[in-house]
């Protein structure tokens, strides 16, 4: 009996109903519509090679005129954009192997029955491993972008290292030039704890997250700074609403008569505890003249396991647990983006396009092994735009 089943591929076009894989992976559009990296959008030209420039944008702030003699010609201004540096973009690939087991067992199927072997349940099966492999190699890819935004935003660069890379290359740092008068690392009392327990006894004697926070902001307007607002990793800021200083300060600014009790810290405190951390973030954006944003975002790595010699699952933290960044609101960069290459005439493959051209997905067929894999391929970067107004500090051990 002839059956329209003669190879692999045509067992997965029927497992997609008879759709192309390009039409398979437009179904996905939607559901990844959006990104997770705010200030990032797509830099609207996909690059041809690895090489990015990074351009800083002025604020074009409009400054006094200078006063000259009548009969002079007046100064240029500043005006625009200008490059600060340039490096390449790292490339990323992942894939899924499609079940031989299975793929084996149906093709024999075929074999012997012909037509009568594509059934519902067939089909089900194909696509439902199809769907999961193209889902998580489109969410993972999501999550890097979300990863680097988080990294670049916290620290001022992207490092690929073993704890986001186990498997792949290490020690590559992309520095995108926030200026060190912009990092601050606090040291000794003045920390906001002194080690990594969070209580009140370990608390930096002269610590004062509040003021601190205030006095930067001060600083950065004098500076002619964008309005923006404070990052940090949600395990602290939980941390943070519960720092001696911190509710003393709130208290005493919405409950002003504190202040003439017998023991002012302590009644302020008391009345602070007794407020909801939505209220004490508003308190707090008050006081400080600037929201804080709090992160909560965490990324998953494949880790070969040594005891076990097979694959494990870790978590690693996006946003640096450490650090509080200040972020202009709005825009602050572009996700730069290298068109992959492919051979359209490989009888190996078949491909598929996503994020208009800057990520590939291959189905893949290797005769010897009967073997077939559903791989991603993207080289994409956050690069900040704006770094001479982020600023990084380090406040915590």
């Amino acid at each position: 009996m002839r059956t329209m089943v003669s190879n692999y591929y045509d067992l997965m076009t029927f497992g997609l109903g008879g759709a192309s894989f390009q039409q398979f992976v437009d179904r996905f559009q939607e559901k990844y519509n959006v990104l997770q990296a705010d200030g990032f959008a797509w830099d609207p030209e996909i690059q041809l090679d690895y090489t990015y420039e990074q351009l800083i944008t002025s604020l074009n702030i409009a400054t006094l005129p200078v006063y000259m003699d009548e009969v002079s010609q007046g100064l240029d201004k500043g005006f625009g954009e200008f490059k600060i540096g340039s490096n390449k973009i790292p490339t990323q690939k992942h894939r899924y192997p499609i079940s031989e087991k299975m793929l084996r067992e149906r093709m024999i199927m075929v074999q012997r029955f012909g037509d009568a072997a594509l059934n519902t349940a067939t089909q089900s099966a194909l696509m439902e491993m199809l769907f999961t492999s193209t889902d998580n190699l489109l969410q993972g890819n999501r999550n890097a972008i979300t990863h680097q935004r988080m990294r670049v935003t916290s620290t001022g660069q992207f490092t690929i290292g073993l704890d986001n890379n186990p498997r792949g290359i290490s020690g590559l740092t992309f520095d995108f030039g926030i200026p060190a008068a912009n990092k601050e690392s606090l040291s000794g009392e003045s920390r906001w704890w002194k080690t990594n327990e969070h209580t009140t006894a370990n608390e930096g004697t002269t610590s004062d997250p509040l003021l601190y926070l205030k006095n930067k902001v001060k600083a950065m307007r004098k500076k002619g700074f964008p309005a923006g607002h404070f990052e940090i990793a949600s395990d602290l800021l939980d941390d943070l609403l519960t720092h001696t200083k911190v509710l003393k300060r709130i208290g005493l600014a919405l409950y002003p008569s504190a202040a003439g009790a017998a023991n002012p810290d302590l009644v302020a405190s008391q009345y602070a505890q007794n407020m909801t951390d939505e209220g004490k973030l508003d308190a707090i954006r008050r006081i400080i003249g600037a929201s804080i944003i709090p992160r909560d975002s965490i990324a998953a790595v494949d880790k070969f396991d040594e005891e076990s010699k097979s694959l494990k699952v870790e978590t690693i933290e996006n946003f640096n647990p450490l650090n509080v960044a200040f972020v202009p609101d709005g825009q602050i960069g572009t996700i730069k983006s290298v068109q992959p290459m492919v051979f359209s005439d490989d009888p190996t493959q078949r491909i598929a396009w996503f994020d208009d051209g800057r990520t590939l997905l291959r189905q893949m067929f290797n005769a010897e092994t009967k073997s077939m894999y559903v791989e991603s391929e993207m080289a994409i970067l956050c690069v900040p735009s704006m770094p001479q107004y982020m600023c990084v500090y380090t406040v915590t051990a």
